[in-house]
């Protein structure tokens, strides 16, 4: 793969698959990564508060 940007999909999956299968090089996917801009400023923080369900509860699988 040339140095262009990384336009697949982000599943990991099927990024492993094109790895094993040469179609995507681990060197090229890391530069891709690194070259991502961090944006973890943007991020909100998220609270969830889960509450213990009794096993009456729980729903049927």
């Amino acid at each position: 793969m040339a140095k262009q940007i990384y336009n697949g999909s982000t599943d990991k999956r099927i990024i492993g698959m094109k790895i094993m299968n040469g179609e995507l090089k681990e060197e090229d996917l890391n530069g891709y990564l690194e070259s991502l801009p961090d944006v973890s400023a943007n991020a909100d923080k998220v609270t969830i508060v889960m509450e213990k369900m009794d096993k009456k509860d729980s729903p049927v699988s």
